[in-house]
């Protein structure tokens, strides 16, 4: 299997399918057109505005002015000439800005501080802002590559499909931020909201690996592996098992785990270095260590690889300072100082594995390993080294896998390979339940009179969806059943909110007695508002209230809600005569 065959289009027509792989430092994007009875065949966008040298990978940096306009984007923001007139015009760079989106759980590791964004921009719109400028390179490239590619473009890009990527600890409310700025900067129309799909930046990397043919040995049926995406800013590891070799499919065998420990960090550590060796010298100030910075990241940071031989940065100038370690403008760096800018990363990345093999019944004696800063010889060596301890196999096909990620959301979308996940957390609902004075998790708690039958009930139980490690296979939906009163000037919709426990053993009750506040670890993943006008229409029966006197129909459905695919889906059903009716079920994120 030198490279997985994908199967002939079966679409009626043409179509263009793209992907955007957003990362912390550096963003890429490749696009395909499907063709009826075609095997597809990937592009990538391999050259961007202003880059000096080709590269696939693009610069996530933005320049805004003072009122908060995009002036420069990726490879513009390195042109000379671009940073002079930044400077002359006041002009603010974005950088690092992905990670301002991160769930509240996922902290940052300590000491990391991320840029400050431009006055005037938020986080939501920055990513409107590069979607706008990815979408743009597309089209050039569309326009100028392909004969008649003009028309091409015109007669696809209003039905056209956008892959985004997002890490393993982004959630659905990331994704709904995001589906809104690809709204908002143009990807799709307001109406075109399912146009745009997510995939995890782990399952893309595992399936642009198993594309290169470098780890066919290891994707046999029954083989278990564990990818390891070392990315800017998170570190992405899910274990996987291989149920089928041809065509690929394959089963999380771990869940998913994700760290903000990625190669920024390695950055940050160093940065901070600067500013202490450097102080009070002529490099003691916020735009030489930025460009010291810089030259550490494109030179040292990617060369680095033995604690036992000096490495040396670039400075401003070629002057030297033997009380500093400042050769001919060079600044020396102790092996061991680099090896510790790199630490923090390492302990995440083997913290990770081992969770990893310990959630997978230890099956998995492979890894693989891709992202930026994987291709660290030093960061490689160490994982190797850890690995060779206990048995374990590392590989890292291709090199450092510049468009690993792009390519693979494409390979996702066309061949859904992956056909199982293990559930991170516990996944349900808060309940109400008839008062029970025998049972003491009741007996500190307040009874409320249900209005409509009279029973005693408790509010805040706990109803488990999904427990954490569960399997759960793509296509199936958990089912609830709902019993809702509604008289006849009663709102026609429900919401039931899906809860996530975040720690091990989750408790009875959602709340605290007395406060109504929530344990530690409970959080709201989504609403799920289901329509009920259908419902109300097919229940015949009505009831009188024995409380009240009050008329009403007790309609009787279920919620059904898809956990197992990369977004959280839903909807709704209801017997009529015996025969099942379907309808809609929306799901929303605060």
């Amino acid at each position: 299997m030198s490279e997985i065959l994908h199967r002939p289009y079966e679409g009626p027509s043409r179509r263009l399918v793209a992907s955007i792989d957003i990362g912390t430092t550096f963003s890429a994007a490749s696009f395909c057109i499907l063709k009826p009875g075609i095997v597809p065949k990937f592009d990538e966008i391999l050259s961007w505005p202003n880059q000096a040298v080709a590269d696939g990978k693009v610069a996530s940096v933005i320049y805004y002015d003072e009122s908060g306009t995009p002036r420069a984007h990726g490879a513009e923001t390195e042109d000379e000439e671009i940073n002079l007139e930044a400077e002359d015009n006041g002009w603010c760079k974005a950088e690092w800005w992905k990670l301002g989106l991160r769930p509240e759980y996922l902290p940052l590791i300590k000491g990391l501080q991320l840029p400050e964004l431009p006055p005037n921009v938020s986080i939501d719109q920055i990513f409107a802002d590069f979607f706008s400028f990815v979408k743009l390179q597309i089209m050039l490239y569309i326009s100028r590559s392909y004969a008649d590619g003009a028309n091409i473009w015109e007669t696809l890009e209003p039905s056209m499909y956008f892959i985004l990527t997002t890490p393993n600890g982004w959630e659905g409310a990331q994704q709904d931020r995001m589906r809104k700025a690809a709204i908002k900067g143009g990807l799709v129309d307001k109406n075109g909201g399912r146009r745009i799909k997510f995939v995890t930046e782990a399952e893309a990397a595992l399936l642009y690996a198993a594309n290169t043919g470098n780890v066919d040995d290891w994707l046999s049926e029954g083989g278990n592996v564990i990818l390891c995406d070392c990315g800017g800013g998170t570190i992405d590891i899910t274990g996987y098992s291989v149920t089928r070799v041809n065509p690929l499919r394959l089963e999380e065998s771990s869940a998913a785990q994700c760290y903000l420990a990625g190669g920024v960090h390695v950055s940050n550590e160093a940065k901070a270095y600067f500013q202490k060796k450097l102080a009070d010298s002529e490099w003691d100030n916020e735009d030489s260590i930025r460009r010291i910075t810089d030259n550490f990241d494109r030179n040292a940071k990617k060369k680095f690889s033995d604690p036992e031989r000096t490495s040396y940065v670039q400075l401003d100038g070629h002057g030297s300072d033997p009380s500093l370690g400042i050769v001919r403008g060079r600044l020396k760096v102790p092996g061991n100082d680099m090896a510790a800018f790199f630490k923090p990363s390492i302990d995440a990345i083997i913290e990770g594995l081992k969770q990893a093999f310990e959630n997978g019944g230890s099956l998995a004696d492979k890894i693989i390993l891709v992202g930026g800063l994987a291709s660290s010889p030093y960061v490689y060596s160490k994982v190797s080294e850890w690995g060779e301890r206990f048995g374990i196999s590392i590989s890292s096909p291709d090199g450092p896998t510049t468009k690993a990620v792009a390519n693979g959301a494409l390979a996702w979308h066309l061949d859904n390979n992956i056909s199982a996940r293990v559930a991170r957390y516990h996944y349900g609902i808060e309940v109400r339940e008839p008062y029970d004075k025998q049972n003491p998790e009741m007996a500190c708690r307040v009874a409320v009179l249900d209005q409509y039958d009279g029973r005693q009930m408790v509010y805040g139980g706990w109803s488990c969806i999904v427990e954490k490690g569960q399997r759960i296979e793509n296509q199936r939906e958990f089912q609830g059943s709902y019993n809702v009163p509604r008289g006849l000037f009663s709102p026609k919709q429900y919401t039931v909110e899906i809860l996530v426990y975040r720690r091990s053993k989750p408790p009875s009750f959602v709340t605290v007695p007395s406060t109504g506040l929530c344990y530690p670890g409970f959080e709201t993943l989504c609403s799920v508002n289901v329509d009920l006008q259908g419902i109300w229409d097919s229940t015949l029966y009505w009831r009188t209230s024995p409380i009240t006197g009050e008329r009403y129909k007790m309609l009787e459905f279920r919620i059904h809600i898809a956990l197992g695919e990369t977004e959280v889906t839903a909807r709704s059903s209801w017997v009529v005569k015996g025969v099942t009716r379907y309808g809609a079920a929306t799901v929303a994120f605060d």
